[in-house]
């Protein structure tokens, strides 16, 4: 039995293949896949209902074919040379002319249901409601075990984005897929006390890989919804209806999990130097004016004339406590002298020395007495004297009668001397302050003469 190489073999298909069929090949299908590279060429994936085949069109075949546009469900006939790509094991087509056949099921289908919606208005700018920077819990709906959700996941992550994540698993191809997207569309989309977004995603595929998220009811649920929605619908190239009802579109579940992460993303970055600012203030303005104010209210608190009259009125109750003192020892006194009297008194019991004795007893009780009263109504008359003299030096009170008072550094200015030209000052007036500068001096007598 004999052993062939890969090469062997597979130019030995290629030779087969090429000397079985005569050239140009003619070959109908429908376009899936499509794209083209930086240099020009043009590559696509020609199938109908059970195979398909790798076709390309290269840039100088290309320009001759300026009639018509390929596009992916275009129905065509493609005329070329069927070869093997023998780097890559593939059969192909290589196009030398396209020719346009009828538009593919697919994207008929596609065009129809967008033309009526559009119709319907469903795709109109202010229906879309607007997906929030900053989100806390999202909703996706998608398959759990694709790419598309893995790829999601791990974007938020590498993005530091804290949002919740709920996973509505659902199938997002095949006959069953386009009941329970809607249904699930529906379901979280109607919790909008929960979700900030919900995101229907899948990763790319072909025309009929992404037919479901060409399905009305599909689109009609995403306009339904209560939440904000986002398409994340297979790569930048694909467009499916969802991606024009859905209130934002972006080219891939990638790309969505990077526009929600962008708050987050905002956030972080600035938060530090936002923070370095916020010190930055505190040393430069905050401290110094903490510091500054500190200083007012030890001068304030010194020359307040509620402390001067707290001061006052120590002195008053040491005075009053003094004389109640001094006249409760002279009572003593007198009370002991009548007891000496009386046992005197006693002693000698004259009659009419004892009633000259009580009336001079009398006599002194009075005049003590009296003594007493005049004596706390003299220094009542001293203490309100004090407390006008107090009132009238109030620095409110004089201020309020269209009085200033001038400051310097906190401290009040006694004197024309206190000052120079160019000082800073502050003056208090009714109503508030006003910052100055010394401009000149004059003494009294130098305006009286």
């Amino acid at each position: 039995m004999k052993t062939y190489t890969v090469t062997e073999i597979t130019k030995a298909i290629k030779n087969l293949i090429e000397q079985t069929f005569s050239y140009p090949v003619i070959v109908t299908g429908e376009v899936s896949n499509f794209s083209t590279s930086p240099a020009g060429h043009q590559y696509f994936i020609l199938k109908d209902e059970s195979s398909q085949i790798k076709c390309v069109f290269f840039k100088r075949y290309n320009l001759l074919n300026r009639d018509y546009s390929i596009k992916n469900g275009d129905k065509v006939s493609v005329y070329g040379d069927l070869s093997v790509f023998e780097a890559g094991g593939n059969y192909q087509i290589v196009a030398k002319k396209i020719e346009y056949s009828s538009e593919g099921e697919f994207y008929k289908k596609f065009e129809e249901t967008k033309k009526k919606l559009e119709e319907e208005g469903l795709f109109h700018e202010d229906l879309k409601k607007p997906v929030p920077t900053f989100v806390k819990k999202i909703a996706v709906v998608t398959s759990p075990s694709g790419a598309a959700i893995r790829d999601f996941i791990i974007t938020t992550k590498r993005n530091n984005a804290a949002f919740e994540i709920d996973i509505w698993p659902t199938t997002v191809q095949g006959a069953s897929a386009a009941g329970e997207i809607e249904k699930n569309i529906l379901k979280a989309g109607s919790r909008g006390d929960e979700y900030d977004a919900l995101v229907l995603m899948r990763g790319g595929g072909s025309l009929e890989d992404l037919a479901v998220f060409n399905e009305e009811n599909v689109a009609r649920a995403l306009r339904k919804v209560e939440v904000p929605t986002i398409s994340a619908i297979g790569h930048q190239r694909d467009f499916t209806i969802c991606d024009f009802t859905a209130d934002l579109r972006v080219a891939t579940p990638t790309a969505a999990a990077s526009y929600l992460s962008e708050g987050y993303i905002y956030y972080d970055k600035n938060l530090t130097e936002f923070y370095k600012r916020l010190v930055r203030y505190m040393e430069q303005v905050i401290i110094p004016r903490s510091q500054k104010l500190d200083n007012y209210m030890a001068v304030l608190n010194k020359n307040s004339p509620y402390n001067r009259i707290s001061l006052y009125r120590s002195e008053l109750e040491r005075s009053r406590q003094l004389m109640i003192n001094n006249l409760r020892n002279k009572m003593q006194d007198g009370y002991s002298r009548l007891k000496l009297c009386d046992v005197f008194l006693a002693s000698k019991k004259p009659a009419i020395v004892v009633r000259e004795k009580r009336s001079e007893v009398e006599r002194f009780k009075n005049y003590l007495l009296r003594s007493v009263t005049n004596r706390l109504n003299y220094d009542n008359e001293r203490l309100k004297g004090v407390f006008g003299r107090l009132k009238t030096m109030n620095p409110e009170n004089v201020i309020s009668r269209g009085y200033a008072l001038v400051y310097k550094e906190g401290f009040v200015v006694e004197s024309l001397n206190s000052i120079k030209l160019d000082d800073e000052v502050e003056i208090r007036m009714k109503g508030g302050y006003i910052n100055a500068f010394v401009t000149g001096k004059k003494h009294l007598e130098d305006t009286n003469g």
